[in-house]
């Protein structure tokens, strides 16, 4: 049987994951019928947390860093919901810090790891290059979670994005799609893991990527419908593309129907993350689902085992499970 989480212990308590933590924290500001609730949920369950830190922290800060281009990303808030939980219920204090892809600042703030005012290192898309990370994190406790580099040494929780992409561009040509489109961006290493994974199903098919239009900047809303125009005047149109991200998705959409098209009868358009700008939309976004706040948990619980545990610099990786979503923008 699988281990019992906090928010099985929340769903089972009717309680939120905060009310969660404050009682296995012995914070005085919870209600008794909330205290009584949650312990129950915790012998029903047989919860266990991952360690009591309160043990730790004569000799620990107590405190953890993750760092991010910036917090503009769903994903990217949502795993740091499930890692700051998941944290706070071991004692820790999380502390984000946006680097806005400067390699200087970045460096400042790992700094405060290497001089020990942190305990911890999560790194959510770093600027610097593959092989200072993987230098970092055979010293030092640092866990990767999403944008993973390809090295043992540096442990990483993210989805098999290759074959995510495979799965949502399959989607497209199995509704039918032929002339086949993709909005990308090669500066994350996720998004050419996404363009191997969208050239695999074409090939596959035995179809030719009609086109592969990338952002040269900002992979957003406004990408989207830049580089959107741009498929429309291509003739013939593509009659599917698949977007990198929501947010381009969405763009996407909105510059193909400012033009007077029909998503999906004229050109299907399928996003990537199943954010909230999916089902904001109009039609709601094809997408692919990341387990996002998931991974912030299992990046916890990798980053204290490395921090706690004798010879606890775990190596390697681990995928999550991804989900395609099927909505309105690809199917009539």
């Amino acid at each position: 049987m699988a281990r019992a989480t906090v928010q099985d212990v929340a769903k089972t308590a009717g309680v939120s994951v905060g009310t969660v933590s404050r009682v296995l924290n012995g914070s005085p500001a919870v209600s008794a019928a909330s205290k009584e609730k949650v312990t129950g949920a915790i012998r029903k369950l047989n919860y266990r947390p991952l360690a009591s830190a309160r043990d730790l922290r004569r000799d620990r800060t107590m405190r953890i860093l993750a760092l991010a281009k910036n917090l503009n990303s769903p994903v990217i808030s949502e795993a740091f919901r499930g890692f700051g939980d998941a944290a706070a219920l071991s004692g820790y204090v999380s502390l984000i810090a946006p680097t806005s892809g400067d390699l200087e600042r970045e460096q400042q703030l790992v700094d405060m790891l290497r001089n020990g005012s942190v305990d911890g290192l999560i790194l959510f898309s770093p600027t610097m290059p593959d092989a200072d990370v993987e230098a970092l994190a055979e010293q030092l406790s640092v866990v990767q979670v999403c944008e993973i580099v390809d090295s043992e040494a540096a442990f990483g929780v993210s989805i098999d994005d290759r074959q995510a992409a495979f799965d949502i561009t399959r989607h497209l040509i199995e509704t039918g799609s032929r002339r086949l489109a993709m909005i990308g961006n090669r500066l994350a290493r996720s998004g050419r893991l996404r363009e191997e994974g969208f050239r695999a199903a074409a090939a596959e098919a035995g179809l030719a990527p009609e086109h592969l239009l990338l952002a040269d900047g900002e992979f957003d809303f406004h990408a989207g419908r830049r580089l959107a125009k741009e498929l429309l005047h291509l003739d013939p149109l593509p009659d599917a593309v698949f977007c990198g991200s929501d947010t381009v998705a969405a763009g996407c959409v909105r510059e193909i129907t400012d033009a007077g098209l029909r998503v999906p009868g004229d050109i299907a358009v399928a996003g990537f993350d199943d954010s909230v700008q999916a089902e904001m939309c109009v039609p709601e976004l094809t997408t692919i689902r990341q387990p996002a706040y998931e991974m912030g948990q299992v990046a916890f619980e990798a980053l204290f085992a490395r921090m706690t545990g004798p010879g606890g610099h775990r190596r390697g990786r681990i995928f999550l499970s991804h989900e395609l979503v099927v909505r309105g923008s690809t199917k009539d």
